[in-house]
């Protein structure tokens, strides 16, 4: 009796479809990423920041928003963790030129270092001068030192936070890009099989 000396190897057409198994949980991490790093900021900065900011006074409105901030900096930092990891997958896993590809990866970077700055470098500023200042900002006039300096801080978390959003953005129409190309690619031509020899003509036997 035969026995087996090992497990088969895979063939081809097996290693593709595991391949592009694989591929699809990375496309679909990629996407909810994308989702998160997208859909909360775009939120809170069409919709929540300025329905406080219209409704209540600027120091309520800030009191509110600056915890949703921060907790919306949080999820951006981690959603553009899993962007870099899932993009240089994807990116390495077929032919991608080297700009799409740097994009990928650098982008999501990037997005880490601005919801870092937002976060960690004007944000808790921002909350020391409101819990500092002699009363309520409202009542401060224009020339105070601590209501031009609030001011500064705020136009520069405002900036940072919408190029966060930009960047999300980007790395969404890269994606877009480099799953448009792979479904318009040609197929790859098979493999020619060789030519099957016709039956012996036994008839005549």
């Amino acid at each position: 009796m035969r026995h087996d000396s090992g497990p088969k190897p895979l063939s081809r057409s097996d290693a593709l479809r595991l391949s592009s198994r694989w591929e699809g949980v990375v496309l679909t991490l990629h996407l909810l990423a994308l989702t998160l790093a997208i859909g909360p900021m775009a939120f809170f900065a069409f919709a929540v920041a300025p329905a406080l900011f219209h409704v209540l006074t600027r120091d309520m409105a800030a009191e509110l928003t600056a915890p949703i901030l921060t907790r919306a900096c949080w999820l951006a930092e981690g959603s553009f963790v899993v962007l870099f990891l899932t993009g240089w997958l994807l990116a390495s896993g077929r032919d991608v030129s080297r700009l799409s590809r740097s994009l990928l990866t650098r982008a999501a970077i990037l997005g880490v270092i601005t919801s870092l700055v937002v976060e960690k470098l004007l944000i808790p500023p921002m909350e020391k001068i409101r819990q500092e200042a002699p009363g309520l900002i409202d009542n401060l006039p224009a020339s105070d030192p601590s209501r031009m300096l609030l001011a500064r801080y705020h136009r520069l978390a405002t900036g940072f936070f919408a190029a966060d959003l930009a960047v999300a953005l980007l790395v969404l129409l890269v994606t877009a890009r480099l799953l448009t190309r792979r479904a318009a690619a040609p197929l790859a031509p098979s493999a020619a099989r060789p030519p099957i020899p016709k039956l012996l003509d036994l008839s005549d036997v």
